[in-house]
């Protein structure tokens, strides 16, 4: 009685689970090996599916993704080949592929995302060198702040770490120690192996053949993007990164040129005044806009002096930014034009001393000092300018005026010239050198100044009001930069010691996005910068430079109302001052008689020119450009 009253209820109460929970294992079981199989499923079409999206947020235009897929489906499946073979040794590497999904999903969006960002706003592509400005991230908050990103953009961002942890499998239970050991050197060695086939130049030529793409198309960089797609593109790029050494380089070719650029004796008369050298942010005449009208001209100073002083156009080799491409070419003489497109030598190529006119200073005794109104690591400039023979390069932490501030976001051009006027009262025993760096006339435009420093009015019936906006906030800032010539030109004319300056604009300023205003004044006829005419291109990388002297030079200005290339600017500067010849000065100024201008985009010949000598000058500035950034320096030997 006593087992049948008080055993059954606990068998009453045990009988039911014994019953149920085997079906509740068995259906999670179920369940379990079901998502299971989905995760290995969708591991599958992840690479394309990835492959997809980053062309399709470079572009933001569905049409652009069918044209690549339907068209140029050999470009487009290299990406998607490349994208593979890095998911899966990223696989192999985090044993995880919800994790290396991940990581690889993030990585491809945010390039594509700023691929975006910088064609909409310079209509240039991202560039694999472009990444070691990242360092310098926190200066491009201003552009940042601008971005306008739709929910669609969002959504599109976070899809593939969705996709990757929802939908991907996770570690797998075999990956054992030993095993998972296997798989990262796996990993990695898939990984060196996808490097070298990129950057390979045995393996690249191959892909015209397997994929009908050309590496070649990387010397116009809008053409290979559109048809290759962002992502091929990119990677295509990658394997520029290293310069081919030019045919004809050797030591025995270099020691000829030194006998035919050969110096004169040095000048026994040279005087050695103070040389300054100012490059002023986006300095520009912007009321060459047709259509457009100004209530003042903003460029009154510079074009009242260039009427009584050596003046003219420098064609840029660059616009809207990469300030540190033409600054690179006036300082050293070197061009950049065969160069990767967009590259940066302080970055790239400057790893060791080198020639530069700042050097070339600093042989003959002068003090030489950079300076500039911003941070000076920006383009690893404080790393670079110590190799160019600078002697310090001060940034705006460095300076040792007071600064000034009006209410855009950098300190203004007047702070420089007080510093300049500052270091000119310092002794210098045997002269100084200083190359300055202006910003205040910075972009981005819109809205920068506050609406009552607006002083210059602008009109155009074209343009809309955020048009109007960015001219009249770039008409501000310029016309603060024309102050500041003024301020120093009338300092250096008070000055007893001999002094000469040479002034000039980097670049062209970015308006507005897909080239606006240009396009809405006339000034281009089209937003595809492939279209432009040769006019269009000349006008779209001219920008004004002044020299002055508050002594007589003895010299008349070879170049004067002229266009030259920027590497020129320096060559002409010391023959109107009488200074000491170089072999650099001497062949360039051989080459301006013939081709004052060797740009990427548009050369400018002198009428009745043999086309022979001016492909012999321009390989020689090519290899005296190699030999003393990348090669063995023969030429200073």
């Amino acid at each position: 009685m006593f087992h049948s009253t008080d055993v059954s209820p606990a068998l009453g109460n045990i009988t039911p689970k014994q019953t149920t929970e085997p079906d509740k294992t068995s259906h999670n079981s179920i369940l379990k090996s079901v998502l299971t199989v989905i995760r290995y499923i969708c591991f599958l079409p992840y690479p394309y599916l990835l492959t997809v999206l980053a062309n399709c947020i470079s572009s933001y235009d569905i049409n652009t993704i069918s044209f690549l897929i339907e068209n140029r489906t050999g470009a487009f499946y290299f990406g998607f080949i490349i994208t593979s073979v890095l998911f899966i040794s990223l696989c192999f590497i985090c044993s995880r592929a919800w994790l290396a999904g991940s990581i690889l999903g993030i990585c491809y969006t945010t390039l594509a995302l700023v691929d975006n960002i910088k064609f909409s706003i310079l209509q240039e592509h991202l560039l694999p060198w472009d990444l070691l400005l990242s360092k310098n991230i926190e200066d491009f908050q201003p552009f940042l702040k601008t971005l306008h990103i739709t929910p669609v953009m969002i959504l599109l961002l976070l899809s593939p770490v969705l996709y990757s942890v929802l939908l991907l499998p996770r570690k797998p239970k075999y990956f054992k120690k030993y095993f998972h050991l296997i798989t990262i050197i796996l990993g990695i060695a898939t990984f060196t192996g996808t490097a070298i086939f990129l950057t390979n130049n045995t393996m690249r030529m191959s892909y015209t053949k397997w994929f009908d793409i050309s590496v070649n198309d990387t010397s116009t960089q809008q053409s290979n993007y559109y048809k290759n797609g962002f992502l091929t593109a990119f990677l295509l790029n990658i394997g520029y990164l290293n310069i081919d050494t030019p045919a004809h380089y050797s030591q025995n070719t270099i020691e000829q040129l030194k006998k035919e650029y050969a110096p004169a004796i040095p000048y026994a008369d040279f005087i050695k005044p103070d040389v300054i050298v100012i490059l002023s942010e986006s300095f520009w005449d912007i009321t060459t806009l047709p259509n457009t009208t100004f209530s003042k001209d903003p460029l009154e100073n510079y074009n009242a002096l260039s009427q009584n002083n050596p003046s003219g156009t420098m064609i840029s080799s660059t616009f809207g930014g990469g300030t540190a491409r033409p600054e690179f070419e006036v300082l050293t003489g070197m061009t950049t034009a065969p160069m990767p497109a967009g590259s940066f030598p302080y970055q790239q190529y400057m790893q060791k001393d080198v020639f530069s006119f700042a050097r070339y200073f600093k042989n003959m005794g002068y003090d030489t000092i950079g300076l500039h109104t911003y941070d000076n690591t920006f383009y690893e400039r404080n790393k670079a300018y110590p190799h160019m023979g600078f002697d310090e390069f001060r940034g705006q932490s460095q300076l040792k005026t007071e600064l000034w501030w009006n209410s855009g976001p950098y300190l203004t051009d007047e702070t420089l010239i007080d510093e300049i006027q500052k270091e000119l009262e310092q002794p210098h025993n045997n002269g100084v050198f200083l190359f300055g760096i202006t910003m205040e006339n910075h972009s981005l435009y819109q809205n920068k100044f506050e609406k009552q420093d607006l002083t210059i009015k602008v009109q155009n019936d074209n343009c809309s009001k955020q048009e109007i906006n960015a001219l009249e906030n770039f008409s501000k800032g310029v016309s603060d930069s024309d102050k500041a010539l003024k301020q120093l030109y009338d300092y250096v004319m008070a000055r007893e010691k001999p002094t000469a300056v040479l002034w000039f604009g980097d670049h062209l300023p970015t308006l507005g996005n897909n080239f606006s205003p240009y396009t809405t004044t006339g000034a281009l006829h089209s937003s595809e910068a492939e279209n432009w005419t040769e006019k269009e291109i000349e006008y779209m990388f001219s920008t004004p430079y002044i020299v002055f002297a508050n002594y007589d030079t003895g010299q008349d200005y070879i170049a004067d109302k002229q266009s030259v290339c920027s590497y020129m600017l320096m060559p002409l500067l010391l023959k109107y001052i009488n200074a000491p010849e170089t072999v650099q000065s001497n062949m360039l100024l051989d080459l301006y008689k013939t081709c004052p201008v060797i740009h990427s985009k548009y050369n400018l010949y002198q009428p009745n020119t043999d086309p022979k000598k001016t492909q012999k000058l321009t390989d020689i500035l090519w290899l005296i450009t190699y030999d003393q950034l990348l090669g063995e320096d023969f030429i200073n030997q």
